[in-house]
């Protein structure tokens, strides 16, 4: 009767881990990310918006400096629409507005703007939805994001198809008042006349206006950006995603 000893065992062990080893060397492994994507994948990871349950909204968009950043995408559609949040809040602020959009066929992307970048972020916002096959861009954004949305679109070429400023200043982080002077977009400016010196600005902003099918709404009311999408307010913005120049040429509703 033949004895293995302990040696034995363990160079059968062995001689079974190198054959089962082997077998296995035709299976492709994980491979490792890229740097460009590992980086994308720690913006996303990294992100710090308490309205997702998990990061499945989430992208990273890329600007021209190759900076990242996060920001909320949900729907689908050929319609897109960029979301610019205000100084206060983040990209949660526009959350609830984007999944109503999604429900309604659009696509739509929220930024989270933690820089004051907020133009490059913004026209980084607009070449991602292109990238990813949107027909038609429209900007909205308020407050400081109505500044932006304003500064951003007249910066961007070809041009966004439609810009609506809530609660914007004419300075804030960007020059809305030069960009107004360039911006052929239809644009919609709203304020609440309650709200401070806003109405104010949004009343400057339509003055100095080049474009075309541009429409003021004032309304009386303390409301102050986000907080101003609601009611014909709404049904403005609904129906300016579908046609601007005649959403932007029609009487105010009010």
């Amino acid at each position: 009767m033949r004895t293995i000893t302990t040696a034995t065992r363990g160079l059968v062990v062995a001689i079974l881990i190198a054959v089962v080893t082997g077998c296995g060397a035709g299976t492709p492994s994980t491979a490792p990310l890229d740097p460009s994507e590992a980086a994308r994948q720690r913006v996303i990871d990294t992100a710090d918006l308490d309205c997702l349950d998990d990061t499945s909204p989430l992208v990273a968009i890329t600007d021209a400096e190759q900076d990242m950043t996060a920001a909320i995408q949900v729907g689908t559609g050929d319609t897109a629409v960029v979301l610019l949040h205000q100084l206060d809040g983040t990209a949660c602020q526009w959350y609830p507005f984007a999944l109503i959009l999604a429900q309604r066929g659009y696509r739509a992307l929220a930024p989270d703007i933690t820089s004051r970048d907020a133009v490059d972020v913004a026209q980084a916002g607009i070449a991602h939805l292109r990238a990813g096959g949107a027909k038609r861009v429209f900007v909205i954004g308020a407050s400081r994001g109505g500044t932006v949305a304003l500064a951003a679109s007249a910066a961007t070429t070809p041009p966004v198809d439609g810009v609506i400023a809530l609660s914007a200043p004419t300075v804030y982080d960007a020059d809305a008042l030069t960009a107004v002077t360039k911006l052929e977009a239809p644009t919609i400016l709203i304020a609440g006349d309650l709200d401070g010196t806003f109405a104010e600005h949004a009343r400057e902003l339509y003055g100095l206006s080049v474009a075309k099918h541009k429409k003021l709404l004032i309304r009386s009311s303390v409301s102050h950006g986000v907080t101003l999408l609601s009611g014909d307010i709404e049904d403005t913005v609904m129906a300016f995603l579908t046609d601007p120049a005649t959403t932007a040429d029609a009487p105010d509703p009010a």
